[in-house]
């Protein structure tokens, strides 16, 4: 049993720009694990999975492992499921990477190789836990089990990435139409047509 198996609920997406709502459910997990490369309330702007210890610490503060010794291979393979996730998560909000999609994926299935994970049944519904030894592996399972159910019933679609400049965190779209763009659109949003101002300004110029 992982630490916290009996507790339903774990711990969500922290603060979001702009006040937002983080996603719902287990997906907040993910979004927390993609988002982990910028840290939003400690250190702000430190990368939480800096090292194997941290890679460590964050996957246990998250519930999906007992704290575990890792290496810099444990870390660079968590990174690069991480940003297989962010490489998904953008196309959510930006058309015409095919290419970086397909290899996303391609990282992903790759991931899910020999990862193995169960269900736990609770009175306020069901949540994925890792199969058999709590380690690297699934703890990227339940990630991944996670992402697959989201996808089922579409709500994976909302979580998408800003494409602010220096900025690549993810958000979860409450728009009625799935409109949302930015994380934040006094921030991003408002950089993005500032900048978009003065150029169409030289232009004229």
């Amino acid at each position: 049993m992982i630490a916290g198996e009996r507790e339903l609920k774990r711990s969500s997406a922290p603060a979001q720009p702009g006040g937002r709502d983080p996603a719902p459910g287990d997906l907040g997990l993910v979004q927390s694990f993609i988002n982990s490369h910028y840290d939003l309330e400690h250190e702000h702007g430190g990368e939480l999975l800096a090292t194997p210890a941290a890679l460590s610490e964050w996957l246990s503060a998250h519930r999906l492992i007992a704290r575990a010794d890792f290496g810099p291979r444990d870390l660079r393979r968590a990174v690069e499921v991480r940003e297989a996730l962010r490489t998904l998560a953008r196309a959510n909000n930006d058309v015409g990477q095919s290419a970086t999609v397909e290899a996303a994926l391609a990282a992903l299935n790759e991931a899910a190789n020999g990862s193995a994970v169960e269900l736990r049944f609770h009175r306020a519904g069901a949540r994925f836990v890792p199969a058999g030894r709590a380690d690297l592996d699934s703890a990227i399972g339940v990630l991944l089990a996670i992402v697959a159910a989201a996808m089922i019933d579409g709500s994976w679609s909302r979580l998408k990435v800003c494409p602010g400049r220096h900025c690549g965190w993810a958000f979860y779209d409450h728009s009625r139409n799935h409109s949302g763009r930015w994380c934040s659109m006094a921030v991003c949003g408002g950089r993005a047509k500032a900048r978009a101002h003065y150029h169409r300004r030289r232009a004229v110029a």
